[in-house]
């Protein structure tokens, strides 16, 4: 590795081409962020340019001594590595770290040579610009006559940009970034408050057109990194981006997969479009934030850790996900061709679980929106390996019954409130499970499932129902309010499928409240009517453990709900009866009178229908011998 520091001149100066490899991430510095912040700097340093020409003019010295005693401005590094070309042709280098600055540099370069022509700047000055972004025309061919050809899906608009004829700012960001330093150079060539340059005979404009240019070739600067055969590019471009500009794990694990494949003599344009460009034409979506808080990753991410996850067989620290990925790609013996094409199997099956391809059915996007809406993201590497296996070792019913048993596994869990601390080990444990089976890996995970120790078994029946006729599912103690809409409107749209004689509904449950049938300030509305003051004391205690469990609670609109939040029960009876299109509430208002008995025995009704939609761990269905009954995995919209 040759590093040394080199102006902008001498980097683009001479016949030379710099190549930005296909894996590499687009171009994506802008105005607020980089452009502003890149010209004052500029600014800066043509101002210190003139004021050390003005003291050094005025001791007599020199103007090439003077300049010496001017500050330059280092822009950073830049990492480029020897291409092979033909005895002849033009040097090229390879980009393999400082693309967003080499770009912006010649988009700059550009806009400035705009300004230089628009008033008619001195030829020399305009040719030195010139020649730090055009290769001489009579030397090298037509598609080498820029210093810089970016990555191959931006080619295209970097060239209109670069171009002579002047391209209108809203055509690409390379136009914009033009049209910016295009009007800065322009103020700046305009602005009577620049020093005048001593050394420069000639108008005004002129002198500060050359003090311009010779601050951006002479005293804008980088550190030029040459590697040579040996050098790990790599560990370098990691080391570079340590403190930089954030580089997700995707694209650092992207740059080692493609530097390692290329260095094995794979075409990287080739692997770039068939096994990655789709994160590149996506990537509004690939790139979407997913989860929440300090869990809050981009959506490539979770599928790089998923994917890795499944490979290793282990959890992962998903702080330091690209060092468990380079870890594993060093010790397992994986070509990064074979990696690249895991991935993307993987990165289909997310994108199919997603409903943005077809190859599951609609109970196993169900199943996986409900699992993510649990944020139960352990189980994802689990859904995914059983999807990527072929039909011939996994069937799609088994596969359907594996991801539906994991549903109702998180799903019975959740109602039961137990915990989920250690699901991470657990899920590890069930793909392992999987991945070890010779025959039937579906059958695997439910058996894994069924097997889980005490504290993380699979909720039987029983459990359900208890825990819905007793527990609290209300505030403090309970269910979050998504997850109760996400309940009772799945045992809704149940009822809607067993109503054969109504009409067909849909029903928006995430736009649905939680109403409580005894409201929670029942003193007012809903008094006891024991009188005693020793019973009466019990029954308010009574009615106060009933109020927030699952058999007080329904749903309802956002109009409706406080309506008739405090309404004795014949005026909200009343009302569910005229407004409400729920079965769910059909049920409900067929009571005359509502007390806790009823509140219970609702529970346990609604405990029943729970359990129809997700079956228990000792249903004849998991066995495997018995199909999947319609309405299991409920497959209507969450």
């Amino acid at each position: 590795m040759k590093a040394e520091t080199r102006t902008v001149k001498g980097i683009f100066h001479g016949e030379r081409r710099f190549e930005v490899p296909v894996y590499q991430r687009p171009y994506v510095w802008n105005r607020e962020r980089q452009w502003e912040a890149l010209w004052h700097d500029i600014e800066a340093t043509a101002i210190r340019l003139a004021e050390a020409r003005i003291a050094g003019h005025g001791k007599g010295i020199d103007a090439a001594v003077a300049d010496k005693l001017a500050a330059p401005h280092f822009l950073g590094a830049l990492v480029i590595e020897d291409q092979p070309v033909m005895t002849g042709a033009v040097d090229t280098r390879l980009v393999v770290d400082g693309q967003q600055r080499l770009t912006t540099l010649q988009l700059l370069l550009r806009g400035v040579l705009d300004a230089l022509d628009a008033v008619n700047a001195p030829k020399p000055l305009r040719a030195q610009v010139r020649k730090a972004i055009r290769n001489d025309e009579e030397v090298v061919g037509e598609d080498e006559l820029l210093k810089l050809a970016p990555r191959h899906a931006e080619r295209q608009q970097f060239a209109a940009a670069m171009d002579p004829v002047i391209p209108a700012p809203t055509a690409s960001r390379f136009a914009d970034a033009r049209a910016y330093f295009r009007d800065d150079a322009a103020e700046f060539l305009a602005d009577a408050d620049v020093p005048a340059d001593p050394y420069f005979d000639g108008d005004a404009v002129a002198a500060r057109a050359s003090l311009l240019v010779a601050t951006l070739l002479g005293l804008v600067k980088l550190v030029v990194i040459d590697l040579e055969g040996v050098d790990d590019a790599q560990v370098i471009f990691e080391a570079l981006n340590a403190r930089n500009t954030p580089l997700s794990a995707t694209d650092l694990v992207k740059n080692l997969l493609f530097m390692r494949a290329q260095a094995q003599q794979h075409d990287p344009q080739v692997l770039y479009d068939t096994l990655w460009k789709r994160f590149d034409d996506e990537s509004d979506w690939w790139l979407e934030l997913v989860g929440v808080g300090h869990a809050q990753r981009a959506r490539q991410d979770w599928l790089l850790g998923d994917w890795l996850i499944a490979q290793r067989g282990m959890t992962i620290n998903v702080g330091r996900l690209y060092g468990e990925f380079r870890t594993w790609l060093d010790t397992s013996g994986v070509e990064p061709f074979e990696a690249l094409s895991t991935l993307n199997q993987y990165a289909d099956a997310y994108e199919v679980l997603n409903g943005r391809r077809e190859g599951a059915s609609l109970p196993e996007q169900q199943a996986f929106l409900r699992i993510e809406q649990l944020n139960i993201t352990v189980a994802t590497p689990v859904i995914l390996w059983l999807l990527v296996q072929p039909a011939a070792r996994l069937e799609p019913d088994e596969r359907e019954r594996a991801i539906l048993a994991i549903e109702s596994f998180v799903m019975r869990r959740m109602a039961v409130k137990w915990q989920t601390r250690a699901y991470g080990p657990m899920f590890v444990e069930v793909l392992k499970a999987a991945q070890a089976a010779e025959t039937n890996p579906g059958q695997a995970v439910v058996d894994a499932l069924r097997a889980q120790p005490h504290g993380y078994s699979w909720p039987s029946d029983a459990d359900i129902v208890t825990a819905f006729e007793e527990g609290r599912y209300y505030g403090n103690g309970g269910i979050n309010r998504e997850r109760l809409r996400m309940v009772l409107g799945a045992i809704d749209r149940r009822l809607q499928q067993q109503a054969l004689k109504s009409e067909p509904s849909i029903v928006d449950y995430d736009g649905l409240q939680i109403e409580h049938v005894i409201p929670q300030n029942w003193r007012t509305h809903w008094p006891v009517t024991v009188q005693e003051p020793g019973e009466r004391l019990i029954a308010e205690q009574e009615r106060d453990r009933h109020v927030n469990r699952i058999g007080n609670l329904t749903l309802a609109t956002k109009h409706l709900n406080p309506s008739m939040s405090n309404d004795p029960w014949a005026e909200k009876r009343a009302e569910l009866q005229k407004h409400s299109v729920l079965q769910l509430n059909a049920a409900l208002v067929a009571e005359p009178e509502w007390d806790e008995q009823r509140v219970r025995a609702r529970g346990a009704w609604l405990a029943g229908h729970f359990g129809s939609i997700w079956r228990g761990p000792d249903d004849a269905i998991w066995e495997g011998a018995t199909p999947i009954p319609k309405g299991v995995g409920d497959h209507g919209p969450a």
